[in-house]
């Protein structure tokens, strides 16, 4: 059960927030209070040093690229460490392991990706590392202290897409939609929305869900949260900038 401040640490300077995206890494710190948003890609050209990020994008032609996290989890541990690492190089972190760090981790990720997520990102910037499900940090950025209420949230990132039923502050299922008709994504999202919601359903007899929240970067494409309602009949409500729900809630965790 989490709730905003739930690890504040008043008087710590360093507390991160970081959201390790399969496109784009985001990563917010309470000594700046800033955000760094990176593409989530390695690169060595030539000879020369690693590079990440936007340097990475724009390397020499023909550099060869990688990207160490896809479908939301890590698949590459070490390139993954080296990029945070190079990414997170500006920030001063202390040498200690004393900073909260929070990271957002899919809700359908099985525990060892969990556990490969959390040492990957401890071992590149330190800190106490926890992992928190992504679909309930969007929730809270869209509502500081969702209560007792029993919502659906659906992420819908480039590499993965969820839908997380939310009850008393917790993650009480989660489903990951597979997008095996290319053209239309919607429709296997609102099926996975019903299955979850519906009354009657095995969460919770004889009770419903009403609200939808839609986040992550295909929540922001045109026609997506209409289509959603017309077709789940549930009240959608999208964060002000979708893409950066989860860092946001994540972020209001280490606030309050």
């Amino acid at each position: 059960m989490l709730t905003a401040g739930a690890y504040a640490r008043p008087g710590v300077r360093h507390r991160l927030a970081l959201d390790l995206g399969t496109s784009t890494v985001r990563l917010w710190t309470a000594a700046t209070g800033e955000v760094l948003a990176e593409p989530a890609v390695l690169c060595r050209p030539g000879s020369g040093r690693h590079v990440a990020g936007r340097a990475a994008l724009t390397a020499r032609p023909g550099a060869a690229r990688t990207w160490p996290v896809r479908d939301g989890v890590v698949r590459d541990f070490f390139a993954c460490v080296h990029l945070l690492r190079l990414l997170a190089a500006d920030l001063g972190l202390p040498p200690d392991e004393a900073f909260p760090l929070l990271v957002g981790v899919p809700a359908t990720a099985t525990l060892r990706q969990r556990n490969v997520l959390v040492a990957a990102v401890r071992r590149a910037l330190g800190g106490r590392v926890v992992a928190v499900e992504e679909p309930l940090a969007a929730a809270l950025a869209c509502r500081p202290d969702p209560g007792g209420d029993d919502l659906i949230v659906v992420d819908i990132g480039s590499g993965r897409t969820e839908v997380a039923r939310i009850r008393d502050r917790s993650v009480a299922a989660a489903e990951r939609v597979e997008h095996d008709d290319p053209v239309d994504r919607i429709l296997p999202i609102a099926d996975s929305v019903r299955r979850l919601s519906g009354p009657g359903s095995a969460l919770r007899p004889g009770a419903g869900v009403r609200r939808l929240i839609i986040t992550g970067g295909g929540a922001a494409a045109p026609g997506v949260a209409a289509r959603l309602a017309a077709l789940t009949g549930l009240s959608v409500t999208m964060p002000a900038d979708p893409p950066m729900a989860t860092l946001t809630g994540l972020r209001r965790l280490l606030t309050g």
